[in-house]
Parts: C-alpha cells; sequence; structure tokens
C-alpha cells in the first residue's frame, strides 16, 4: 500500500510541474500573440526577397499567415544572414527567414522548424527548408512547426518550384 502511495503522490507532483509545456526560455510567444513578431530577412531568392522596399517569397507570405492567427504584427529587420543569427541570440528578432535548409552550418546554435518543404535546388539537390527562431523559445518553435505542418505541402512545392524556375530564366 506505502509504495503505490508514494508512487500516486510522486505522478501528482510531476504532473503539478507540467502545467504547460512546452515554455519559452524569454516568454516569446506570450510576448508576441496580440503585440509584433520580429522577423529578420536575408535575401535569399526565391524564399526571401527584397522588391521595391517590400519583403516577399515563400518564406514572409508563411510568416505573415502565421502572424495573422497569433493577432500579432510584423516587424521586418533586413540584413545579412550572419548578422541576422546574432540579432536572434541577443533577442532582437523573433525569427529568421533566409531560405535556410535543415543543413545550415548555423543548426547548432539555432531552434530551427520541421522542414516544410523538401525541393530540388537549381543543381538537383534534394533541400529540406526551415525557419529559425530564437534558441530556448520553444513555446514559439512549437507554435510555429505546428502551422507550418497544417500547410499543403504539394501546393507549397509547386510555388516554390515555380519561383525558381522565373528566377532561372533571364
Amino acid at each position: 500500500m506505502m509504495p503505490t502511495l508514494v508512487l500516486v503522490a510522486l505522478t501528482v507532483l510531476f504532473l503539478a510541474g507540467c502545467d504547460s509545456l512546452p515554455r519559452d526560455s524569454a516568454g516569446a510567444l506570450n510576448r508576441v500573440r496580440g503585440g509584433e513578431l520580429r522577423v529578420g530577412v536575408a535575401d535569399n531568392p526565391p524564399w526571401v526577397r527584397f522588391e521595391g522596399g517590400r519583403v516577399t517569397g515563400l518564406e514572409p507570405e508563411l510568416i505573415d499567415a502565421w502572424a495573422k492567427g497569433l493577432g500579432a504584427a510584423v516587424t521586418w529587420r533586413s540584413g545579412a544572414e550572419a548578422e541576422l543569427i546574432e540579432a536572434l541570440h541577443r533577442r532582437e528578432i523573433d525569427v529568421l527567414a533566409a531560405g535556410l535548409d535543415s543543413k545550415t552550418p548555423y543548426k547548432s546554435k539555432l531552434g530551427l522548424t520541421q522542414p516544410y518543404i523538401e525541393v530540388e535546388d537549381r543543381y538537383g539537390t534534394e533541400k529540406k527548408h526551415v525557419l529559425a527562431v530564437t534558441p530556448g523559445e520553444s513555446a514559439l518553435l512549437f507554435s510555429l512547426d505546428r502551422f507550418l505542418a497544417a500547410q499543403d505541402k504539394a501546393m507549397l512545392r509547386r510555388r516554390a518550384q515555380q519561383a525558381q524556375q522565373e528566377i532561372a530564366q533571364p
């Protein structure tokens, strides 16, 4: 009887500590909901492009849709990929869109989403594209991953392939 009571007590204590997982180390998802989503973007067509002072491409479109679902306004910050990765670490931005793939050399320094699309690059190499978030912001990453998993992969692949072809044409 005593071991059963101890097991029940330990289970209750364990579950009490798991009130809201996953958690963000700095509360990014709670701050973003109904507030501001700060996104770093590095020019990498067709994933991210700068056209006429606007940020366009598949990744900014996905981020805009995700932010809308969170009730967040997006603030874009352009820069070089390495500069924006440092900005993620300093918590100056929440998400990085730069046409990254799952083999990015920065993967040990970033919180990467699950691949949201797999497409061949212009050299015929299969690439698994990801977005990045500030390391330790698990709830933010989980929210973005759930959003990306719900997207129509076939439609995303067609759009990405079409955009790649447009860029390859002179």
